[in-house]
């Protein structure tokens, strides 16, 4: 087995949120008591990260306070997607790290799930690995389409998927683990969508398989920890999931 690489989480939380209908922050959302950014940054660090931080934007200094002084904070400053957010965190160092990429709203993400997500990229030697799931319900996440012999061909948005590729059950919700490097080359060539203008991190997984690089997935069980929680209904929902434990 190939030796781990130092790691850096970064948890994307720069959104306003405005679905969830709290006066809080987004990723300050209370869940089973806590903020659920806390929660996620819990589980990055049982997971054994050696570093995270976190990327702020819409009132990013309520969720900095919040933080402590545990993780290291960075600003996105506008909102132009996901790559563009990871992009702000080039001042940590990418290069010589195994990078984690996860999103602030989904809290039940457990540690167990991330250090395997960690040991298959290491085993494979990939330079990006992804958590992915077969989702028994339906979201507007990006789809997963593999090829026949079951490895990934491409990633797409929702909105730039066909009929056909919409009917993929396998989703990619954001939880990515990346060597430093494929960010530093790739990065700057994600272009802005044609409709919204934004840079989606999605759109690296392409440019890493055109340049002959490898992409790997970590499928877990259960879906539900992937799941991104956007408003109170979906809050109250979660609060009895276990996942891992129930079905």
């Amino acid at each position: 087995m190939q030796s781990k690489r130092p790691s850096l989480g970064l948890v994307l939380a720069a959104g306003k949120g405005s679905r969830m209908q709290s006066p809080l922050p987004k990723p300050l959302v209370l869940f089973r008591g806590q903020p659920m950014l806390l929660l996620i940054l819990d589980a990055l660090q049982k997971a054994g990260v050696n570093e995270c931080a976190v990327v702020v934007g819409f009132e990013g200094e309520k969720v900095i306070k919040a933080m402590g002084k545990r993780v290291k904070a960075v600003w996105q400053r506008e909102q132009n997607g996901t790559a563009h957010a990871v992009e702000q965190a080039r001042e940590l160092g990418f290069a010589g790290k195994d990078v984690l990429v996860f999103v602030g709203d989904a809290p039940l993400i457990r540690p167990q799930s991330i250090q395997f997500l960690s040991e298959v990229h290491t085993q494979t030697q990939a330079d990006c690995t992804f958590l992915t799931a077969n989702f028994e319900e339906t979201f507007p996440y990006a789809r997963v389409i593999r090829q026949a012999n079951g490895r990934v061909s491409k990633v797409l948005e929702e909105r730039d998927a066909s009929e056909t590729e919409k009917k993929s059950r396998e989703y990619l919700s954001t939880h990515f683990i990346f060597k430093g490097e494929m960010l530093e080359k790739f990065l700057p060539q994600v272009q802005p969508h044609p409709v919204t203008g934004e840079r989606y991190l999605t759109d690296l997984i392409g440019l890493i398989l055109d340049a002959g690089g490898r992409v790997e997935t970590a499928v877990i069980e259960d879906y539900r920890e992937l799941v991104g929680l956007n408003t109170q209904e979906e809050l109250r929902v979660a609060e009895n999931y276990e996942p891992g434990r129930d079905g």
